[in-house]
C-alpha cells in the first residue's frame, strides 16, 4: 500500500504544474482563439506572423501622401510590381452636396489664410494660396456643371517575405522606390491585422485612411501593370515616351484576332494603313514632298 501511496503522490505532483499551466492558457487566450486556433500572429506591432510550414511575415502600409500631379500610369506602379507584396485600392464616390460643401469651406478657409499672409508680407505663400483657390473652385464648378466627381480612395499593400531581414531590406526599398514618384507610404502602425485583412478577398476595409481623388485623377490609380506596348518582333512604329523603348507592332501575332490596325496622328505626322493585299504602307509628309514605302509580311 505504501508504494501505490507514493506512486500516487508522485503522479499528482507531476501532473498539478501541467493543470497550472492550461489554467493561464485559458485565462490568456479568448473563446475564439480556443475555438479556432489562429495560424497567424498579430501580436507584434509593425508586422504580423503566419505560422505554416515555412514561417512567413508581412507588413502592411498605407499610402501617407501622394504627389500634386501624377503622370498615367505610373503613381503606383511599384505597389503592383514589388516583389510577393498584395495591394488593396477601396473607392467610395462622395455625393455631390457634401463635397460642394467641403470645396466651399476649403475656398473659404484658403482666402483667409491668404489674407494672412498677405497682412504679413509673405508673398511666396500668397502666391501659392491663390493658386490652390483658383484650382479649388474650377474643381467646384466642374462637379457642379457635372464634367467632374470626388472620390474617396484607401491605398493599402501587404508585403510579404520569409525572415524579418528580407522583410525590413524590402520595406525601404519599397519606400524608396515609391518616393521616385513622390508617394509616401507608412507602416501601419499597430493596425497590422486591419491592414492584412483590408488586403483579403473579403471586400471590408478596416483602414481609416483616405485621400481624396477627381475622376481624371483617379483613372490613374487602376492597376495597369506595364506601359509596354508591342511586340517582341514587327514593324517599329514608333517610340514609347515614358521609356524610350521602340514599339513593334505584328499584325500577325497570334495573340491578335485580326490583322486590321488604325492609327491616328495630327496633320504632318507619319501615317500607317494596310492595303486589301495586306501591304504595308508607309505614308510619310516632309514639307512639301511626300513620299510612301510598301514593306510585304
Amino acid at each position: 500500500m505504501s508504494k501505490k501511496k507514493k506512486k500516487q503522490k508522485s503522479l499528482e505532483e507531476q501532473q498539478k504544474p501541467l493543470n497550472g499551466e492550461n489554467i493561464e492558457i485559458l485565462q490568456k487566450k479568448t473563446v475564439k482563439d480556443l475555438i479556432a486556433p489562429a495560424g497567424i500572429d498579430a501580436s507584434n506591432i509593425d508586422h504580423m506572423e503566419i505560422i505554416s510550414n515555412a514561417k512567413r511575415y508581412a507588413r502592411s502600409f498605407f499610402v501617407s501622401t501622394l504627389p500634386r500631379m501624377c503622370s498615367f500610369p505610373d503613381i503606383f506602379r511599384d505597389m503592383y510590381l514589388f516583389g510577393d507584396i498584395n495591394t488593396s485600392i477601396y473607392i467610395n464616390p462622395i455625393p455631390e452636396a457634401r463635397s460642394q460643401n467641403e470645396l466651399n469651406r476649403v475656398i473659404n478657409e484658403l482666402e483667409t489664410e491668404r489674407i494672412v499672409a498677405q497682412d504679413r508680407g509673405n508673398i511666396n505663400r500668397e502666391s501659392v494660396l491663390s493658386q490652390k483657390r483658383v484650382e479649388a473652385e474650377q474643381l467646384r464648378d466642374e462637379i457642379a456643371a457635372g464634367y467632374n466627381k470626388l472620390f474617396e480612395a484607401t491605398v493599402v499593400s501587404t508585403l510579404f517575405a520569409y525572415s524579418l531581414d528580407e522583410l525590413d531590406k524590402f520595406t525601404k526599398l519599397l519606400s524608396t522606390e515609391m518616393s521616385k514618384t513622390l508617394v509616401g507610404i507608412k507602416s501601419a502602425w499597430a493596425m497590422q491585422e486591419e491592414g492584412f485583412q483590408s488586403n483579403l478577398p473579403l471586400m471590408q476595409n478596416k483602414m481609416s485612411k483616405s485621400h481624396t481623388f477627381d475622376r481624371r485623377s483617379m483613372g490613374t490609380v487602376f492597376p495597369f501593370t506595364t506601359s509596354e506596348v508591342g511586340h517582341p518582333s514587327g514593324i517599329p512604329l514608333g517610340f514609347n515616351k515614358q521609356t524610350g523603348v521602340p514599339i513593334l507592332f505584328d499584325n500577325f501575332h497570334s495573340s491578335l484576332t485580326n490583322y486590321n490596325m488604325v492609327i491616328f496622328a495630327k496633320s504632318g505626322a507619319r501615317k500607317v494603313s494596310y492595303n486589301e493585299n495586306t501591304n504595308l504602307k508607309i505614308i510619310s509628309t516632309n514639307g512639301d514632298r511626300k513620299f510612301s514605302t510598301r514593306c510585304r509580311r
